[in-house]
């Protein structure tokens, strides 16, 4: 008779019933083929993009006052989540981010651009882009196809240079 004791080693069954109906492996898994995704459609805006002109959509009415004469806008995430590293706000601002040919834009709680010139860095964590300006500000967006949003800026902004 074998007694139950800490060094015994648990049947290959119950390690697959404990995990893989687990609510934490279902979370990782869907976050993990969000990512893949999105990387694949980065990787098609990158190549579409390549040999011509990212296409403008027509400005809606909470953008269209404060774009600048000839400012095209070329998409937008609703449900986008601003954050400043440091900041006391734990929650962010929500609201729709704009990708300009020149700026983004953030209309919701807060209102905030930032040139695209001035954007020397972006990063991704998770379903977080991280975005780092000239003179070392920081800004985390969250919001969906990041992988996606950083093709596209980096679409706008070679075509400023």
């Amino acid at each position: 008779m074998q007694q139950p004791g800490r060094d015994r080693s648990p049947s290959i069954s119950a390690v697959d019933a404990l995990t893989e109906e687990g609510p934490a492996l279902r979370d990782a898994t869907a976050a993990a083929h969000r990512a893949a995704d999105d990387e694949a459609a980065a990787a098609s805006t990158r190549e579409r993009f390549t040999a011509r002109p990212m296409p403008s959509i027509d400005p809606d009415e909470s953008i269209a006052r404060h774009l600048f004469p000839g400012e095209l806008v070329y998409g937008l995430r609703t449900h986008a989540i601003l954050n400043a590293p440091g900041e006391d706000r734990a929650l962010g601002y929500g609201g729709t981010l704009y990708l300009s040919s020149r700026r983004l834009v953030h209309v919701g709680q807060v209102m905030m651009a930032m040139q695209l010139t001035d954007i020397v860095e972006t990063s991704l964590a998770g379903e977080r882009l991280l975005l780092t300006l000239r003179g070392g500000e920081g800004f985390i967006m969250d919001l969906y196809r990041p992988r996606v949003l950083r093709a596209e800026i980096a679409v706008a902004t070679r075509a400023l240079r």
